[in-house]
């Protein structure tokens, strides 16, 4: 126990520094395109309820609604639900789908409860080691649904809602989005603030399972509380509803314009470092002497005979980009309509190490390339807990063997 918690430390010390040396992930400034928005609970999963009211009722309702504002007001932003109808999710999945998507800012609604029936108000989290007790309170009746999951134990890697140990190393997972995912929370609890009769509690820090593995900024807003009367019959009123939905869609379109804005600034910076660095065209003075006029006589023109024609230039033949034969152990990762830049923020820790190989149908596979069969399992076992369904492939040139 003892190393345990110093190994803990160690870790909690370095982070920091371990994530500067790779390279900030949420450092990439660019356009918010494609946000992933969450229902919590579903299905065989209700969440918490009072009487005929169910959560997972409530969080659906205001996800649709939120999610047909943004996909009416922006067009150029992919709306994606982790469900739109009752269904049970895995909380892991959730992540995962947002991972998929390449999602720029991920949302998980919630409603809290507690025993205590005077507890009300709004609360939006980010994922954070803040152990507090009602904290933690609230992070472990969200995450105790993993129970109702088969295998639950291997899926999150140890994870154990007692230990104090599995609170920080999961806190650690998104601390390279931590700053941008709290702008958010924060712009949600002042919208809460402004537009509905729920009392703001602030933006906090949470151990939150659904958020541990997104590769983006990412929160888990708490509408208010189902245990509590006043707050109940807000959220399961129309007007109630229709302001909480309100609320959220200015948090996300304030947030949407500073980070578009950020992204306009870093592309014209860029442009404009480039436009500076390229070297400066030479103008060359020419000058022309005068031509002495010749004494000769002129020679006449010959005019060309209507049968003679001009003989046609050969037209260059356009180069053909070749493309990369590859060869060796790869585990693929998932597989898109499109080429992307290896360095895209969709591809969360494998940033500049994807390779990608165009399939017979059109398609690209997304690739990591390993030096042999034991490094490419090795890398699969990882690479699994961002993009779920990753596996092993032996490529020779245009034979692909699935391992």
């Amino acid at each position: 126990m003892k190393h345990s918690t110093s190994l803990l430390l160690i870790l909690t010390l370095l982070l920091p520094a371990l994530v500067c040396a790779q390279g900030k992930i949420d450092s990439a400034e660019r356009r918010l395109s494609t946000v992933v928005i969450d229902a919590g609970h579903g299905g065989k999963d209700p969440g918490c309820s009072w009487g005929k009211h169910l959560e997972k009722d409530l969080n659906l309702n205001v996800a649709l609604a939120l999610g047909k504002m943004i996909d009416e007001a922006y067009s150029d932003v992919e709306v994606i639900y982790t469900r739109k109808d009752d269904r049970f999710i895995e909380l892991h999945e959730r992540g995962d789908i947002a991972n998929r998507a390449g999602a720029d800012l991920f949302i998980s609604i919630h409603t809290d409860a507690v025993g205590n029936t005077e507890a009300n108000g709004s609360s939006t989290y980010i994922m954070g080691n803040d152990k507090s007790a009602k904290n933690l309170a609230v992070a472990q009746r969200e995450n105790s649904v993993i129970v109702m999951e088969g295998d639950y134990e291997a899926k999150y890697e140890g994870y154990d809602p007692s230990s104090d140990e599995s609170f920080i190393i999961f806190s650690l997972m998104q601390y390279a989005y931590s700053e941008q995912s709290m702008l958010f929370a924060e712009l949600v609890q002042k919208n809460y603030a402004k537009t509905t009769k729920v009392i703001d509690r602030g933006a906090r820090q949470g151990p939150y399972l659904v958020l541990w593995r997104t590769a983006m900024p990412a929160v888990l807003t708490e509408m208010g509380f189902m245990t509590n009367k006043k707050d109940r019959d807000y959220l399961h009123s129309e007007v109630g509803q229709q302001q909480v939905v309100k609320a959220l869609f200015d948090a996300f379109s304030q947030y949407r314009e500073i980070c578009n804005a950020k992204a306009d600034e870093s592309a014209a910076a860029t442009a404009k470092n480039v436009a500076a660095s390229a070297p400066a065209a030479k103008k060359e003075e020419v000058t022309v002497e005068p031509q002495p006029q010749s004494t000769q006589p002129t020679a006449p023109k010959v005019e060309q005979k209507p049968s003679e024609k001009p003989v046609a230039k050969p037209e260059p033949k356009p180069e053909q980009k070749s493309e990369k034969v590859l060869s060796g152990y790869f585990v693929q990762i998932c597989t898109l309509s499109n080429e992307s830049d290896p360095n895209d923020r969709k591809f969360g820790p494998y940033r500049g190490r994807i390779v990608q190989q165009k399939t017979t149908s059109g398609k690209w596979r997304c690739l990591i390339a390993a030096s042999g069969a034991e490094e490419a399992h090795t890398i699969c076992k990882d690479a699994n807990r961002y993009f779920a369904g990753a596996f092993v492939v032996r490529i020779e040139g245009e034979k692909i063997t699935r391992l």
